[in-house]
């Protein structure tokens, strides 16, 4: 018996010492010693030496709001029990990596930093500590010597064609720089299916050019960009052409290309190149970031059937790269462009001082054996594109097996540790689907689990074997101070629509609804109770917004996939959400997702109808009977009830009970 109980005790004892040792924080650190103690406290105080710089200085007092935000108490002075954190600039020393930082855990908790960034670095460190609930009373006493092991550690995204506010730009800046992510790549512009297109700078030279829907005004990107080096990120723009360019073709359309689309530019004609020329030479001077992005992805020639047009498209297209290089150079910057040049025809080089984006081509060890400077944006791994049923990061794949050195499925054309050219690498957000696409909340729901998974390996280390063990230190670290952008994760479940009285929508054809928010995001559910008195012709709205509508009647005739000899038409009732281009309706939108349940609401019968929109799913009930689910992810409309829509008519007949809620 006392055998058994001094093995249990040993191995409790083991598990007990072992978990004290490991410290949780995204990226994992680089070296982690333990000292076999903790340290208590009841309050914290920073300082730091009187020799740092303004930019350091300001950085601290925002420390001390922050270590404030995450629920610590922060004090002035030193007090019985105060955990005093003080931070010293050092010297690099030899040997040691750029952005090198040390943390000696005491009750004097010394940090010391070699550059700005480290400091920002060490700073999340210890926030993302004192967060836990763990460590808020108690830290575990050692030493962390971290440093990144790859230089670019990047984010990309598209807000050409879905624009994001200031401030929400700020939140996945805010977001990037705690888990140590250096560089904000911002796709500004493109063009997306169904003819929408945008350009989100100002822009003196082309006011027309300037997208109505949102954009950045020169103070804003001054703005933008003062925040972002605040926390240790650099923000790079990119300009894309000639593909991906109807905002430019919009309004000039002479230098369309048509012997392919409006969305390309002509390469052909002279006239294209002082135009672009004119909109680098007004961008360039408002950035800061020593590259320049130019696109020039996807020029696709697949249209033009004359092999020897395309030989000469081919070159052209490689000497509009080489040109615009000599261009961005002029203007001191260094040219920055996505590959795919490599699957055109013709043998004009590429210029060797640009760094290519490698996203459709895998091929790094030819880049790195030729001398090219490259960063890994596989389109294998690293892409999200929210709402979509192609690409997708796969998190475990990201963190078991993934390194910034794998490009591709084939592995004699991957790296090795330490290969030439390799600049870093990036995750990318692509939203496709447009301004009606999924919403910033949803799109920051799917990608900040990824941004944290990403940061750990473009940081260069891996605490864990398993997806599954690092996974579970995201819900610890994952709701970063200060930001709103994940808001709809952490709130409780609340009634934002209730009528019991009857709605009669035969009277009224429309009814503003008056609530504050013009659609719900999952989870969400909608309770009604429907009396129908007449029949309806098949387009028939009960509640309506810009983005969304449910039909209490809806026959929908579904575009015709691949290998189907006709296409299918439905009729049911139905819930509808915008998608890709904007039109005067939902439906009308140029890709509408459209769900059409089997059930017909019948005459002169009181039926209780429940919907529930989830995370990629949306059931329907009747008086408690599941009649379907679909996977899509849908929004529940709260502009009107009944019909604003034009060729559709309201429900006929009276709603009573109606209520909707956010659920947890």
């Amino acid at each position: 018996m006392f055998k058994k109980l001094a093995i249990f005790s040993f191995i409790f004892y083991t598990i007990s010492s072992f978990s004290q040792k490991q410290i949780k924080t995204i990226p994992a650190v680089q070296n982690w010693t333990y000292a076999s103690q903790n340290i208590d406290f009841n309050n914290v105080t920073v300082n730091w030496s009187s020799e740092i710089n303004a930019k350091q200085k300001n950085f601290l007092e925002r420390f001390k709001s922050e270590l404030k935000s995450i629920g610590v108490k922060y004090v002035d002075k030193k007090k019985r029990n105060t955990l005093e954190i003080a931070f010293e600039k050092v010297a690099l020393q030899s040997g040691e990596k750029q952005d090198t930082y040390k943390i000696n855990i005491g009750q004097t908790t010394k940090v010391t930093y070699t550059s700005f960034n480290s400091l920002v670095y060490a700073s999340r460190t210890l926030l993302q500590l004192l967060v836990q609930e763990a460590h808020q009373k108690s830290l575990p006493k050692g030493e962390i010597v971290d440093y990144p092991e790859y230089g670019k550690r990047m984010l990309m995204i598209d807000v050409g064609r879905k624009f994001f506010t200031v401030q929400q730009i700020k939140d996945f800046i805010k977001i990037m720089a705690w888990v140590k992510m250096n560089e904000l790549h911002l796709h500004l512009s493109d063009n997306g299916w169904g003819g929408y297109s945008a350009y989100r700078l100002e822009s003196k030279l082309h006011p027309e050019l300037t997208a109505k829907d949102g954009h950045y005004s020169w103070e804003e990107i001054r703005d933008l960009q003062g925040f972002a080096h605040s926390y240790g990120i650099t923000i790079t723009p990119e300009i894309d052409s000639p593909g991906h360019s109807l905002a430019f073709t919009k309004i000039r359309p002479d230098l369309r290309a048509d012997w392919l689309s409006e969305n390309y530019l002509d390469i052909k004609n002279k006239d294209t190149y002082p135009f672009m020329e004119g909109i680098l030479a007004e961008v360039i001077p408002h950035f800061d970031a020593p590259d320049l992005h130019l696109g020039t992805d996807e020029y696709r020639l697949s249209r033009i059937k004359n092999d020897s047009i395309k030989e000469d498209i081919g070159n052209t297209f490689r000497k509009y790269i080489n040109h615009f290089n000599k261009v961005v150079k002029k203007n001191g910057k260094v040219t920055r462009i996505w590959s795919g040049f490599e699957n055109m025809p013709g043998d004009t080089k590429i210029d060797k001082d640009i760094i290519i984006d490698m996203w459709e081509t895998s091929d790094a060890k030819n880049k790195s054996d030729r001398g090219y400077q490259f960063i890994n944006s596989s389109h294998y791994f690293t892409y999200v594109v929210p709402g979509a049923k192609y690409y997708g990061v796969n998190n475990k794949f990201i963190y078991e097996k993934w390194t910034p050195e794998i490009f591709g499925r084939k592995e004699g054309q991957n790296l090795t540790k330490g290969s030439p050219g390799l600049l870093g690498s990036k995750m990318h957000i692509w939203n496709d689907y447009g301004p009606t696409g999924y919403s910033i909340s949803e799109i920051a729901r799917i990608s900040v689990p990824s941004i944290l998974t990403f940061s750990e390996k473009m940081w260069g280390t891996k605490a864990y074997s398993t997806y599954d063990e690092f996974s579970k230190n995201i819900p610890l670290l994952i709701k970063v101070p200060d930001t709103q952008v994940l808001n709809r994760d952490y709130k409780e479940k609340e009634t934002i629509v209730y009528k019991n009285k009857n709605i009669d929508l035969t009277k009224t054809k429309d009814l503003p609804i008056n609530v504050t928010k013009s659609n719900i995001e999952y989870p969400w559910s909608l309770k009604l109770t429907l009396l129908r008195t007449k029949e309806s012709t098949g387009k028939e709205l009960l509640l309506t917004s810009s983005l969304a509508s449910v039909y209490s009647d809806l026959e929908h005739k579904y575009k015709k996939k691949r290998r189907q000899k006709k296409a299918t038409v439905k009729r049911g009732f139905a819930i509808v959400r915008a998608n890709q281009t904007p039109h005067d309706s939902p439906i009308t939108s140029h890709g509408p997702q459209v769900i059409v349940f089997d059930y017909k609401v019948p005459l002169n019968k009181k039926v209780k109808i429940k919907l529930i929109g989830e995370k990629g799913k949306t059931s329907m009930y009747v008086d408690g009977k599941l009649i379907g689910s679909e996977k899509l992810q849908m929004l529940c409309p709260l502009e009107s009830l009944g019909s604003t829509l034009p060729e559709t008519e309201a429900f006929h007949g009276t709603i009573k009970n109606i209520c909707v809620k956010e659920l947890k």
